[in-house]
């Protein structure tokens, strides 16, 4: 196939890690300059903060997808599992 001919899978903006990655940068660098220029006072403590809180929400909602997940592959499950050899070439 021609690199033409292929098409890009397109997928939300939300779901990006450089979307993310730029967020984070964002809020760590460019605020904490810019908060006195606009009267927020913004400290490497509060950044610091906030990123703990933004990784503990995460894990919370990553727990309660996977435990969402596992009960509905469950439910849904209609063949029994079966163990096959695995091998990695590296």
């Amino acid at each position: 196939m021609a690199a033409s001919e292929k098409t890009a899978t397109s997928k939300w903006w939300g779901q990006s890690v450089t979307i993310w990655g730029a967020v984070l940068t964002g809020l760590s660098t460019v605020l904490p300059a810019l908060g006195p220029v606009v009267g927020v006072d913004i400290t490497a403590d509060l950044v610091r903060e906030a990123g703990e809180h933004v990784v503990g929400a995460l894990q919370g909602v990553g727990g309660l997808i996977g435990i969402v997940m596992t009960v509905y592959g469950r439910v849904r499950a209609s063949a029994p599992l079966e163990r096959r050899d695995v091998t990695m070439k590296l």
